[in-house]
């Protein structure tokens, strides 16, 4: 009679164990939680399925003309801006373009940019996506502007 009591004892402190687990689980849930749902509602969709690349780039007297081109994918931009490099300084400039439908290419409005200020020389042209004034995406292969 006493050697089955031991037997009830140690399922006991399993089903305990498993318990603070359950609980330790949950705590820790209860922490990460609020994190994770707040990074998800600063996410926006349309910063993976828009994107967009400059085609060609024309510098003539400090005014930049860029043409940029819309890849497949669905979803809606707030602004593209165009980021100017000539290795040592750089700068954006709002493009203003605003609405550009899948596999179309625009050129910029209006269709001369001023160049940032100290950006001269050899110059390279980059598309910067922005959705609901979030920086989504900077395309990775720029342009030379000739």
């Amino acid at each position: 009679m006493f050697n089955s009591r031991k037997g009830v004892s140690e399922v006991i402190a399993n089903v305990l164990i498993v318990l603070l687990v359950i609980i330790g689980i949950a705590v820790i849930w209860s922490v990460v939680r609020p994190t994770i749902d707040k990074s998800l509602e600063q996410l926006q969709a349309d910063c993976f399925t828009v994107s967009v690349e400059p085609v060609s780039c024309s510098i003539v007297s400090g005014f930049a003309t860029v043409k940029v081109k819309r890849n497949p994918g669905a979803g809606v931009f707030s602004s593209i801006e165009i980021l100017f490099s000539d290795g040592t300084d750089s700068g954006t400039v709002t493009s203003g373009i605003t609405t550009l439908n899948e596999l179309s290419t625009a050129s910029t409005m209006p269709p001369e940019l001023p160049l940032p200020a100290g950006v001269d020389g050899e110059v390279t042209a980059n598309t910067v996506l922005k959705v609901n004034g979030q920086l989504c995406q900077v395309n990775s292969q720029p342009i030379t502007c000739t």
